[in-house]
């Protein structure tokens, strides 16, 4: 926003609207994702019951804005955004308080009106750079005691930002007396609109809805004033759903070390992890004389689990992440928002609970937003990672009195055993891969650990891992948009996927995730950017 001096009184309550935030976990924001892109007069027509005089407002924002746009977006992107940064009287008729007030309810159905504006103000935003930076919000609060240090939070409505933090002293903003809340903000995916505001004079980052923190520190420099530290981080899961196609791609990985192969592979899967609708793979591998030309999967899939609406039922779900599959064809499922491991056998109608399902928390017999599941055959166990208590766990069996904690106080995206039984794990706080014995609490670092960066002994923000059977490990780098291969025993990685910046070319990846490699040594990777 603009300096100290130059500021406009409107811009007040879009920068120091944090005191209306939940507390707590709500559902991840989705369905907008589905709708075709329309025109902005289209997109605000169904708030018309919510905010009487949207399309007004709508209409002004729309002549505003140049036919040709900055940044390749339409006038109709342009001008959903320079609608956002616009206020009227009263401010709860505003468009950025009513849409902000709904991402921040618990009840999801609130959102449908919103869905086409949603869609045209999403695709345009992520047309425009993300940027990493340190930004300025505040509020005439004392709002220390709700965000202590390590704690990590979502924002669930859109946040206004300021890049200068002389705009807060402002006596419309934060002032220089009396109870204030100041967050200074590192962030990796904040948006400039000044371009497309209302007030273009104004240096305003814009922080998506749904954008997780962590607590880095907290301070008391003055009398009534506290200072909050925040980092942007990112969940294990996706909280806002990206309005780009988000079909799993398959990339070509080339040069895996294997003899006489090439392969090149593409693949539609659809985005639920439990009921596939379809699924279409082809693909043509020549390894020893050998070739096949095609692989063809079934396009329709049958429901193994769930499927009953969402909820916490035992033939519901809420949320499933990691799966794994037994000898018996039987599913268990990291049931995330119901903080449980249900096991699904072939043609039941509803699962068993066989780890948490006590509610949430952090004893032995509960689990707090589990994640994904490993199955140690060695010792007849499961292994959990169990997200939000940082820690991974083992349960013998089913029998949940049973339970052991394996690893605790780690950030971990991603979890692998290989044949022996070690146990590997990626850090993203600390980007590296560490391995542990079974029965021995050393970590021993087999990749990255050398600090964040590209080099190919680094890695950025590793997720999801996998370990062949030569003990080779293959990790998703996904700030670096790569997946790196690691031999045991290995200084350095080997880029086998991507590793020509973020896109999507067939030589490029986005945000890699899952990732797997096949009996003939052929990569699978999801690219979930």
């Amino acid at each position: 926003m603009a300096t100290g001096e130059n500021v406009d009184p409107q811009q007040y309550t879009r920068v120091s609207d944090i005191a209306k935030e939940p507390q707590k976990m709500l559902m991840p924001i989705r369905g907008y994702q589905e709708m075709p892109i329309v025109s902005l007069e289209e997109a605000v027509a169904p708030l018309v019951s919510i905010l009487p005089e949207i399309q007004d407002y709508a209409y002004v924002a729309k002549q505003r804005c140049e036919s040709v746009p900055p940044d390749d977006l339409t006038q109709d992107e342009s001008a959903s955004i320079m609608l956002y940064s616009m206020e009227w009287e009263p401010h709860d008729k505003c468009l950025y308080f009513a849409l902000n007030a709904a991402l921040r309810t618990e009840d999801r159905r609130k959102l449908k009106p919103w869905f086409s504006y949603l869609k045209l103000v999403l695709t345009a935003l992520e047309k425009l750079p993300s940027t990493r930076c340190h930004v300025f919000r505040g509020v005439n609060l004392d709002l220390s005691n709700q965000y202590s240090k390590g704690k990590n939070f979502v924002w669930w409505g859109f946040s206004s930002c300021t890049t200068s933090i002389e705009v807060l002293e402002n006596e419309q903003f934060l002032g220089k007396t009396g109870e204030r809340t100041m967050f200074t903000i590192e962030c990796d995916s904040g948006k400039d609109i000044s371009r497309h505001s209302y007030f273009q004079s104004e240096e305003e980052v814009l922080l998506l809805a749904a954008r997780q923190f962590i607590v880095v520190g907290c301070l008391r420099p003055a009398p009534g004033l506290h200072m909050i530290q925040l980092k942007e981080t990112k969940p294990p899961i996706t909280l806002l759903q990206p309005v780009t196609n988000q079909s799993v791609q398959i990339k070509p990985s080339p040069n895996l070390g294997l003899p006489n192969q090439s392969t090149t592979s593409t693949a539609t899967i659809s985005k639920n992890p439990i009921t596939t609708n379809q699924i279409s793979t082809q693909s043509q591998t020549k390894q020893n004389g050998i070739q096949t030309k095609k692989n063809q999967y079934k396009q329709f899939g049958i429901t193994v689990a769930g499927g009953n609406g969402q909820g916490q039922e035992l033939y519901q779900l809420n949320y499933p992440e990691g799966i794994f599959i037994d000898n018996d064809k039987s599913v268990y499922i990291a049931d995330y928002y119901n903080h449980r491991i249900i096991k699904w056998k072939l043609n039941s109608y509803e699962g068993q609970i066989i780890a948490g399902g006590n509610g949430q928390g952090n004893q032995n017999n509960q689990l707090d937003s589990p994640i994904n599941i490993i199955f140690d055959k060695k010792n007849n166990s499961l292994i959990i990672s169990d997200w939000g208590n940082r820690r991974v766990i083992r349960y013998f069996g089913e029998n949940q009195t049973n339970q052991q904690i394996i690893i605790s106080n780690v950030n971990f995206g991603g979890i692998t055993i290989d044949k022996n039984g070690f146990i590997y794990v990626s850090d993203r706080e600390n980007n590296e891969v560490r391995r542990w014995k079974q029965g021995d609490g050393k970590r021993e670092l087999v990749a990255g650990g050398n600090g964040k960066g590209n080099h190919l002994n680094q890695l950025n923000f590793p997720t999801k891992i996998f370990i062949d059977e030569d003990y080779s490990l293959y990790i998703s780098d996904w700030e670096n948009h790569r997946v790196m291969k690691w031999k045991k025993g290995a200084k350095e990685g080997r880029i086998v996927a991507g590793g020509n910046g973020k896109g999507n070319s067939f030589k490029q990846l986005s945000c890699p995730n899952g990732v797997i490699v096949d009996h003939l040594g052929q990569l699978y990777v999801a690219d979930t950017g």
